[in-house]
């Protein structure tokens, strides 16, 4: 996939669509919500839990009545995998930005391989992370919501520098501060 392909938002426009309101979805709200993010959870019992405030809650499946999704919606397929290709087909097929579905790499193939007769174009496939994420390490709810966001964020601003510590980068961007940049204040401290 090309760099032009890849999305383009940024947190400020990003809109995050939860389609499912496990532990794993949970701790991706508490996260997304932190950073900004414009969040929609669609679920049948979504009242069984307490939510932010900002979260505009859906009581219903995104499959059961699919609406039109906000410019920049990344979308998440949560969902222990009940109805996983119907909801990357009505994503996909509704514009969504990029899908991410949480799953085994081996359960991921099945759902693309089933998916694949229903979408109105084969390319949609390149706005779909399946397996989602990124490899952080962890298994448990947390570690998948943190590598879960860490793609979303990568996405939204670009998505084609290649992964790395920035401990690698050191060297780099000692070159570009030399260059006058060391009054620039430090990235993530707040005025």
């Amino acid at each position: 996939m090309s760099n032009s392909q890849l999305s383009h938002s940024n947190t400020s426009t990003a809109h995050l669509l939860v389609l499912g309101c496990g532990e794993m979805a949970r701790q991706l709200v508490k996260l997304a919500e932190q950073m900004d993010y414009t969040i929609t959870v669609s679920a049948t019992q979504l009242d069984q839990f307490p939510w932010p405030t900002r979260v505009k809650l859906v009581h219903h499946h995104f499959n059961d009545e699919p609406w039109s999704l906000p410019a920049s919606t990344h979308a998440v397929i949560a969902r222990a995998h009940e109805e996983d290709v119907q909801s990357v087909v009505n994503l996909l097929n509704h514009d969504a930005e990029h899908v991410y579905l949480v799953a085994s790499a081996a359960r991921a193939q099945s759902v693309i391989n089933e998916a694949l007769p229903s979408l109105n174009d084969k390319q949609l496939l390149d706005r779909l992370s399946a397996p989602a994420g990124i490899e952080l390490g962890g298994n448990s709810s947390a570690d998948i919501a943190l590598s879960l966001l860490a793609e979303i964020q990568w996405r939204c601003h670009g998505g084609y520098k290649s992964l790395q510590p920035l401990n690698n980068l050191r060297h780099s961007r000692l070159n570009k501060s030399a260059s006058g940049q060391r009054n620039q204040s430090c990235p993530g401290k707040r005025p």
